[in-house]
């Protein structure tokens, strides 16, 4: 092994240990989301890079090409099927706890749609502890502007557009998509929506958080984790009560014109308790058009993050509800 490797290693080792005696000593109380989040990054980052390689083991041969964009604010990883178009897009946000994470680890995933004939987008957004709420949603908003604006060149259909996320960016797809249909909600903000609620044909969330505060009632890790986050993108430790946190609950600004979802956690996710099922019963109150994915049991938990896991048969079954579930909503109108 080499030396390098081995300090890779040794530190992956230590940061974990580091990490689970932080989370006991609940530091989304004390301590300044300036140092927490960047020892929970270093813990966690390299697990979640795994789930690119997952899927990448499972990719047919290419039928599209894959180009790194700049825009405005950032960069954007754009996949177009081959032939003539145009194509519907998917548009996804990648997870970390808004705190890490880049646009490289859903990219397999969208080339994988791809390959059923969907253009997708893989977003980088600020992260925390750099950046403060809005500055996500609002790039996620500035790339939707950019790729409209774009769409002739790249052979994308503006018309005919899905917004995506795992975990935070499930958060963060989701308010995009009551940002653009609900006008009162969009007038509390800061953010001009990108698109028309006719351009937005549906969500496809997994594993998400659409009720902030409830996070508290997650278990000691993710509180730990995501309290901090959410104190570092409010600022302050009281986040929970703050405007911030009340912007971000997407549970509360759901209308019923907010596209139709697929709606998709594992059962044992620490946060399914008390995200899915508030989420799902806003929509269905709404009369949102919805269809949820929820596997595992006792016998066989699933857990967060489970769509990337392609060897396992719920994350294969995840990936054709999605692709029916794109076909459906590209389809109608």
């Amino acid at each position: 092994m080499s030396p390098r490797r081995a300090a890779r290693l040794a530190w992956s080792v230590i940061s974990t240990l580091l990490v689970r005696v932080l989370a006991r000593l609940a530091p989304q109380r004390w301590c300044p989301p300036a140092l927490s989040l960047r020892l929970f990054r270093a813990s966690s980052a390299p697990g979640t890079a795994a789930y690119a390689e997952a899927v990448r083991t499972h990719l047919p041969p290419a039928t599209w090409t894959t180009t790194a964009v700049a825009i405005p604010g950032g960069l954007i990883d754009l996949v177009i099927p081959d032939g003539p178009g145009p194509h519907p897009l998917v548009v996804w946000v990648h997870g970390g706890g808004w705190h890490f994470g880049d646009r490289s680890y859903p990219l397999p995933y969208l080339e994988m749609l791809a390959s059923r004939g969907f253009a997708g987008a893989s977003l980088d957004y600020p992260l925390a502890p750099g950046a403060r709420y809005p500055a996500a949603p609002r790039q996620v908003n500035e790339a939707l502007r950019y790729l409209v604006e774009q769409a002739a060149d790249d052979r994308i259909d503006p018309h005919r557009i899905v917004l995506a996320g795992d975990s935070a960016g499930a958060q963060l797809a989701a308010e995009v998509a009551a940002l653009i249909t609900n006008p009162a909600y969009a007038a509390s903000t800061t953010l001009i929506p990108a698109l028309g609620p006719e351009q937005l044909r549906g969500a496809l969330l997994f594993c998400g958080i659409y009720d902030p505060p409830a996070l508290v009632d997650a278990d000691r890790m993710f509180s730990a984790v995501l309290g901090s986050a959410m104190w570092s993108l409010t600022g302050t430790r009281e986040w929970w009560s703050s405007e911030a946190c009340r912007l971000m609950t997407v549970v509360d600004h759901v209308t019923a014109q907010f596209p139709p979802t697929l709606l998709a956690a594992g059962s044992h996710d620490p946060l399914t308790r008390r995200q899915h099922p508030s989420m799902a019963a806003r929509l269905r109150e709404h009369g949102v058009l919805l269809e949820e994915f929820c596997p595992g049991d006792d016998a066989r938990p699933i857990n967060h993050e489970f769509q990337f896991w392609l060897d396992t048969p719920e994350a294969a079954e995840a990936l054709e509800r999605s692709i029916a579930f794109l076909s459906r909503v590209f389809s109608e109108g």
